[in-house]
């Protein structure tokens, strides 16, 4: 019982530190951004950005064996089978020490020859930068695949607060010390440079605490290679699915850049980066429901309390993307041409771009636990080949589109071919075949539309309306929005389950009566 507890509590304190560690990455990060392009200029800025992506490609030689680790280790543990979690984190940390020395020798060879990977609209000192950055974060992330056996190791075992206070430190820490060393002149390198050592600062946290706070079993003696085959085959469409999705999202950056060079990508960056941000908020709290999503399908729980648990999340995850979706609109475009530098013919073009990407997120965002159901009943093949759908539609669209309209082209094509395939074909799916109740989790989410007729019309009157020219401008029409916003979501969408969790979290902060 005692046990039971300390899971629930972890689950909490761990939910609390996501959106904690979420909201000071994010508003440090706000900060980050217009020093990093101020003091970069637009070439070094676009450069950096063109970089990321690729390094994000290499990072999928981890052919989704993340997944395998959670579900196979979810079943030594509740064996209690020591030895087998042994032989497991041993052929885990092999096998992605081996793939680290594959993403090392990959990322040195891109380097060699950047002007073929990013394209002739690069000028040659750009492409020398591109080179210069592509080594360094190489290495880190070849570092980084054995140090990620040990953070899924403090995943599995429910240790949230850890995991989270990590997680806020390489968030947070990364630009704090940056923002400073931008001023006096530092520059791209000394970010990748700086991203490195964070990177080695927080493996060392993960090692140290699984050691000696976890008791990490580890046995190299004998890889398992029958296992290691079963469970290829188990990620061959989660890693099939990470590739096309990681292609989605980075797709339009590349043909910005191929078509239109470094300037059109800094003006689509800055919609993405909001973009990324705001995929987050349904991550934060979604990633933690990993192990109790694995736990219940392992335990045979039934269709009907899955179905619950992922109507439940979907409306948490509304609240808050709804409500941050609509404050965009309110606010977003006095915020995104300030944050970019007040360029106002330039950057407006942002605000539409982030609001179409908001848009295609947003359904996807609430649906996110349902991931991991497909992952947990080894029925996540279909998932991938409609991603793989998707990224191929996104091309096909967004190739004339970028062409003719630059990063709003873009942007329309990775809507509408994420909206077919993403929403329409994944819910056909999440209903016929993981057979969850998808008529139920819609039902539940149109109960709170009501509520957002008000704050919606009260979001285009300030946009269009309300003369916002400073950051101050925002923040007091932001608040006016969120005023609205909250006493309308509360009357008229939460349910007493959710407005329980609200009141039970505001008496933990007030005084106990004596």
């Amino acid at each position: 019982m005692a046990g039971e507890k300390a899971q629930i509590n972890q689950l909490k304190f761990g939910a609390v530190l996501s959106y904690v560690s979420l909201a000071l990455g994010t508003i440090v990060s706000l900060i980050y951004t217009p020093v990093m392009l101020t003091r970069l200029g637009e070439s070094e800025y676009g450069v950096y950005n063109l970089v990321l992506p690729v390094i994000s490609y290499l990072n999928l030689l981890n052919f989704g064996l993340g997944s395998a680790y959670t579900r196979y280790y979810s079943k030594y543990k509740a064996a209690d089978d020591r030895e087998g979690m042994a032989k497991l984190n041993g052929m885990f940390l092999t096998t992605y020490m081996v793939l680290g020395i594959i993403v090392l020798a990959l990322g040195l060879i891109i380097s060699f020859n950047a002007p073929f990977v990013f394209g002739k609209k690069l000028t040659e000192s750009e492409l020398a930068l591109a080179k210069k950055l592509m080594i360094v974060l190489s290495f880190n992330a070849a570092i980084a695949f054995p140090i990620s056996v040990f953070e899924s190791h403090v995943m599995i075992n429910e240790r949230y607060v850890f995991q989270k206070l990590v997680a806020m430190i390489k968030s947070v820490l990364n630009p704090l010390i940056m923002i400073p060393l931008l001023i006096i002149g530092f520059r791209s390198m000394t970010m990748v440079i700086l991203s490195l050592l964070v990177t080695i600062l927080s493996g060392a946290l993960n090692i140290f605490y699984c050691f000696k706070k976890l008791n990490m079993p580890i046995n190299f003696k004998s890889f398992d290679f029958p296992l290691m085959r079963r469970m290829l085959k188990f990620t061959s469409f989660v890693f099939i699915g990470i590739v096309v999705d990681q292609f989605n999202w980075s797709i339009d950056r590349l043909l910005l850049g191929w078509l239109h060079g470094t300037t059109a990508v800094t003006i689509y960056v800055q919609a993405s980066q909001l973009n990324l941000y705001y995929l987050s908020l349904a991550t934060a709290f979604s990633g933690i429901l990993t192990p109790r999503v694995h736990r219940m399908v392992a335990t045979g729980e039934s269709d009907s309390e899955i179905s619950k648990l992922f109507a439940r999340t979907g409306r948490l995850q509304f609240i808050l993307m709804s409500m941050v979706f609509l404050g965009f609109v309110a606010v977003g475009k006095p915020f995104i041409v300030l944050w970019s530098g007040g360029d106002f013919s330039k950057y407006t073009v942002s605000y539409y771009i982030a609001l179409i990407l908001f848009a295609s997120t947003l359904i996807p965002a609430i649906q996110n636990v349902g991931i991991e159901i497909q992952r947990a009943k080894n029925m996540h093949k279909f998932r991938s080949l409609v991603y793989l759908g998707v990224a191929i539609a996104n091309v096909i669209l967004s190739l004339p589109l970028t062409i003719r309209m630059q990063g709003l082209g873009a942007s329309i094509g990775t809507f509408i071919s994420t909206f077919v395939g993403n929403v329409l074909l994944m819910n056909i799916y999440y209903y016929k075949k993981i057979k969850l109740d998808i008529p139920m989790f819609w039902k539940e989410i149109s109960k709170m539309l009501v509520s957002l007729v008000i704050p919606l019309i009260a979001a285009i009157l300030i946009a269009r309306f309300a003369h916002i020219s400073s950051y101050l401008g925002v923040v007091i029409w932001g608040a006016a929005f969120v005023l609205i916003f909250i006493p309308n979501m509360w009357l008229l969408g939460m349910n007493e389950y959710e407005k329980g969790l609200v009141t039970s979290a505001i008496k933990k902060f007030l005084p106990k009566r004596q």
